[in-house]
């Protein structure tokens, strides 16, 4: 059996103040710059602060014509709240990134999900390295470019730039770049082409 959808899809999670909406739109300006089609939606809970908010993207090399997605081939969790409340959205053999700085507890269901799980404690990292937690985000980005091969640290940089003023440019690069290197496991999305298994792991 062959896959229907041609169409790709990331959630970032997290709650208010943690940069994940805009984290969502520079991934979605940096899958333009590949050259893929891009929907990116947010939602924002009841608390602008501290409450759960995830930005959406969904990507293909064909044109998109329904911008919702239902479950997710990426989902990357910034607290224990996003993970609590998305991980059933993860597609089979998808892949979860954790922010294990404020994760501290992942449900037993996604071991039988997934084994493709990215758990690191970026937000404690990019203060150690970057001296601010701020740009944490960014690193998040760097691992997505790097564990997905969907697209290029340098498309994340250009697009970086575009929402960024220029005096953060450089630790947002520096954090783009940390991301990358924190990681040494990487993945090839579903690709349509490929036949389904639909039991076990990759």
């Amino acid at each position: 059996m062959k896959l229907v959808s041609k169409v790709n899809s990331v959630r970032i999670s997290g709650i208010g103040g943690q940069g994940n909406v805009i984290m969502g739109i520079i991934l979605a300006s940096a899958l333009v710059e590949e050259g893929y089609y891009v929907v990116q939606t947010q939602s924002y809970g009841a608390q602008v602060r501290g409450g759960l908010s995830f930005s959406d993207v969904i990507f293909s090399r064909e044109e998109i014509d329904y911008p919702k997605s239902e479950n997710f081939d990426i989902i990357y969790a910034m607290h224990q709240l996003a993970v609590s409340s998305h991980y059933d959205l993860l597609k089979k053999n998808g892949i979860l990134i954790i922010d294990k700085s404020y994760v501290k507890k992942i449900p037993k269901e996604i071991m039988r999900a997934t084994r493709k799980i990215i758990s690191e404690e970026i937000t404690n990292i990019t203060k150690e390295k970057l001296f601010s937690t701020l740009p944490a985000n960014m690193v998040g980005l760097g691992i997505i470019a790097k564990v997905s091969h969907i697209l290029s640290l340098e498309s994340v940089k250009i697009s970086m730039k575009k929402y960024m003023k220029e005096k953060y440019h450089r630790i947002n690069e520096e954090a783009i770049e940390l991301g990358y290197k924190l990681v040494n496991r990487s993945y090839y999305l579903k690709n349509d082409d490929r036949e389904y298994i639909s039991r076990g792991f990759e």
